[in-house]
């Protein structure tokens, strides 16, 4: 494949993140968009000098032109326009969470392998320093016997679509489906598994609160559907346990970090990342780089260290230009459409986020039911909130998956 041409579905903030990525990668081309809303999908296509324009998506999956499709919906309609793209036979590039359920985050991992093309989910936390220097001090038992972790995310007050200005599809029960703990909770919960080897999950208890402070005049009419706070204890088949908190909104100054503690050693992570990595967002980046600090005991001295995971990424790609294929979700998943990364070279993030779903899903299923679900009762109890039908200007659309 000399040049990759890409075609975007949804042309709201986050597309325009993946755009300024694709942008700057060579032989890689953005042929056309989509959206719903016109006057949006007009402006996105001025601003990148993309001139093929569609308001119905089934019209871009029709150009047999396209190699692959960045899908930038919300998460409800990740499995609808998901499937629908690799249906189409073109290999599929999509937002985080993988879906907004775990029975729909499966739906569009298999379909994959139904319409035999490529998927990747973006997960940018699992692209940078931080995440490989933690997954070898892992791997190399530099913490010994790793018995617990944390993963925790919070805001003291910043709910999207109320707090600072996006769609008011991300508190949309129908649309966005939940809160923090699918928005933020993806890329932390996903970022522990992979980098503890991915452990096989037995069961989790737990409590989901809607209820913050609001000012309803910001919700511009609409009502405010989802939680303000998720929070889980989950327990592994090797007796491993993980605490999980995310909030988007809650009335505290500090939390505390995420972390993973051993018999040996344990490593707080600081500004773990969540807005899309180093190359679409460069002074962020390097306003609050992703970093780790160690503690434990070196020859029975109890040590504190801080690691440096910037100026480690520096010497990287210093010393391997290849690294950028690991510094950033669309350079990743291009090197692995053109064959520079096999299945077992990849940073395999269908399975990374369906594995996450399946924790996700599993705090909203026992707080549901007053109890500790297992990981078979999600995957049973677990139901489609996918969108089916959608009414726009331009038509209504019926989803068949």
């Amino acid at each position: 494949m000399k040049e990759l041409r890409i075609g975007i579905i949804g042309t709201g903030a986050i597309s325009n993140l993946h755009a300024q990525v694709w942008k700057k990668m060579p032989e890689v081309t953005i042929v056309a968009g989509c959206d719903i809303d016109k006057d949006k999908l007009d402006a996105w296509g001025a601003k990148y000098g993309v001139e093929d324009l569609y308001t119905d998506y089934r019209q871009l999956l029709a150009r047999d032109d396209i190699d692959a499709v960045d899908v930038c919906v919300h998460n409800n309609l990740h499995t609808p326009i998901a499937v629908a793209v690799m249906k189409a036979g073109k290999h599929c590039y999509s937002e985080k969470p993988i879906a907004g359920s775990y029975f729909d985050a499966k739906t569009l991992y298999n379909a994959a392998d139904i319409y035999g093309v490529k998927l990747a989910i973006q997960c940018s936390s699992l692209f940078n320093g931080q995440t490989r220097l933690a997954k070898k001090f892992v791997e190399t038992g530099k913490l010994g016997d790793i018995y617990h972790v944390r993963s925790v995310a919070h805001r003291r007050i910043g709910r999207p679509g109320v707090d600072f200005p996006l769609s008011t599809d991300f508190f949309s029960r129908e649309i966005g489906g939940h809160g923090p703990v699918f928005d933020i909770g993806t890329y932390l919960i996903s970022q522990m598994l992979y980098v503890l080897g991915m452990p096989r999950l037995e069961s989790i208890y737990g409590a989901a609160h809607h209820g913050f402070y609001m000012d309803e005049r910001l919700l511009r009419g609409k009502k405010y559907e989802v939680e303000d706070l998720g929070v889980g204890l989950a327990r592994f088949e090797n007796g491993l346990s993980m605490d999980i908190y995310q909030d988007w909104a809650l009335s505290m100054d500090e939390i505390g970090p995420s972390f993973i503690a051993g018999s040996i050693g344990g490593l707080k992570f600081l500004n773990i990342d969540v807005y899309g990595g180093r190359i679409p967002n460069p002074e962020l980046y390097k306003a609050q780089p992703p970093d780790l600090e160690f503690f434990g005991f070196e020859d029975g001295l109890m040590v504190d260290k801080k690691l440096n995971c910037a100026m480690n990424e520096f010497a990287e790609q210093n010393l391997n230009p290849n690294i950028i294929w690991f510094d950033n979700n669309q350079y990743h998943w291009a090197a692995y459409l053109r064959g520079d990364l096999t299945d077992e070279t990849r940073i395999d993030t269908p399975t990374i986020t369906l594995n996450a779903a399946l924790l996700m899903e599993g705090i909203f299923l026992s707080n549901e039911l007053g109890r500790a679900v297992t990981a078979d009762e999600i995957d049973e109890l677990s139901t489609s909130t996918a969108v089916r039908r959608q009414v726009t200007p331009w038509g209504t659309f019926e989803y068949e998956f």
